[in-house]
């Protein structure tokens, strides 16, 4: 739902351009045709520049923030993974990414792993022996096979027919992927896999272990509200600005519809487990209509009517300045960060993980006073949940936490325990 930068992640464009992504069915036409210059006038105000894009020199449709971008990226990965250049939709490395788009985005991540790799290894002299020792090094961070690592869906065990799914979806995409790299580095891509798919599963392994999401805030929210509090300070004397203003407010009603329509775990990429949301009570408008769906076509289109109706109104009832405030798409994904990966978990962690600007560069921030000395630690999960809780979101990492808070908590519930049976 955001154009972003291939390379850096940050929001690339105008805000028309922006617009076009969000309402990008053909029934929101009319809407943005209605606003005609309004968005490069809102852009304006807000001292927000052309926000010009840069494309990909070979066409194959991924945009960047400025060509310093286009260009590290192409040094980095792109060069072995573009798909401009492709001339047939039987190609492995088309056929690997629509592969990856069905079941995991670390799919294509593990990709550019594998093409960073090579461009390495070619850099340094070459060969078998410069791709192993950049293999080493990668799997000095912790890791196992995908099988072992990854996390079954709420409510699915890891039975036989799990891994036998996993399995597949992993050793298909090896196989297409060493076929899309091997004409380019026949040597390189030999290491890589030499022993069969394994180093292509570890390294999917180590995201599951090492990973962190990444969110990047859209500029978006800024620059309406801050157009809209101008607007109102003018529209009681200023016709023009009135009737801006009933288009821009008729916009992000808009928006804030699609959003509850749409926003779901697959649009922020944030999963919750099955316990949570019971316990929780609530679910979001898209998983109500999943949930609700079946085999009867027309069911499901009333069942999709009536919640995308119920939407409307919840959007009716809100203030305009509830609608301002209200969230817009974010740049949701996940990235591999070497100096963060080498930090271990704490449920009291001293140090936080932000990503404060317009790109996936982030910061660690100290939130406790740290000794000289004292290990820096994060929290791998949503620190707020009881200890029972964040146990059992930690297994996923291979262990059973055993922090000062864990430790505390489990020491009050054991008093209270010993408290009711007296």
């Amino acid at each position: 739902m955001v154009a972003a930068c291939a390379k850096c992640c940050g929001f690339v464009g105008s805000v028309q351009a922006q617009l076009e992504v969000i309402f990008g069915e053909a029934r929101f036409a009319p809407l943005l045709a209605a606003l005609g210059g309004l968005p490069q006038r809102w852009q304006e105000s807000a001292g927000a520049g052309s926000g010009s894009a840069v494309r990909c020199a070979q066409g194959c449709g991924e945009i960047y923030c400025s060509e310093a971008c286009r260009d590290a990226h192409l040094q980095h990965s792109h060069n072995l993974l573009c798909t401009g250049p492709l001339d047939r939709e039987d190609h492995p490395l088309l056929q690997f990414k629509y592969h990856a788009l069905e079941h995991a985005d670390t799919l294509l991540l593990a990709a550019q792993v594998f093409a960073f790799l090579i461009n390495r290894a070619k850099a340094t002299g070459g060969g078998a022996q410069a791709t192993e020792t950049l293999m080493r090094e990668l799997l000095c961070f912790c890791h196992a096979p995908f099988r072992e690592a990854c996390r079954a869906p709420p409510g699915r065990a890891k039975d036989a027919e799990f891994y036998a799914h996993t399995d597949g979806v992993v050793n298909h995409a090896a196989g297409l992927l060493r076929a899309a790299l091997e004409p380019h580095a026949p040597q390189e891509v030999a290491a890589l896999f030499q022993g069969g798919n394994l180093f292509f599963s570890e390294v999917l392994g180590m995201f599951e272990y090492n990973n962190i999401d990444v969110e990047v805030a859209s500029p978006l929210g800024a620059i309406f509200i801050s157009r809209a509090q101008a607007l109102v300070a003018a529209s009681t004397s200023d016709p023009q600005a009135a009737a801006e203003l009933q288009q821009l407010e008729a916009l992000v009603r808009e928006k804030e519809w699609v959003m509850r329509c749409v926003w779901g775990e697959e649009t922020t990429g944030i999963y919750g487990d099955d316990e949570d949301l019971a316990k929780e009570g609530a679910q979001l408008l898209a998983d109500d209509v999943d949930t609700a769906m079946g085999d009867d076509p027309v069911q499901d289109q009333k069942v999709a009517t009536a919640a995308m109706a119920d939407a409307r109104i919840q959007v009716s009832q809100m203030t305009l300045e509830q609608v301002l405030k209200a969230a817009w798409p974010s740049l949701h994904g996940t990235g591999f960060f070497s100096s963060v990966a080498r930090m271990n978990h704490s449920c009291a962690p001293n140090m936080k993980i932000e990503f404060p600007s317009n790109s996936a560069c982030l910061t660690a921030t100290s939130i406790l006073n740290v000794a000289a000395g004292e290990e820096l630690c994060i929290s791998y999960i949503d620190q707020e949940a009881d200890v029972q809780t964040r146990r059992r979101r930690l297994l996923e990492y291979g262990f059973t936490c055993s922090c000062s808070r864990c430790l505390e908590e489990d020491s009050m519930a054991l008093r209270k325990a010993q408290k009711r049976l007296k």
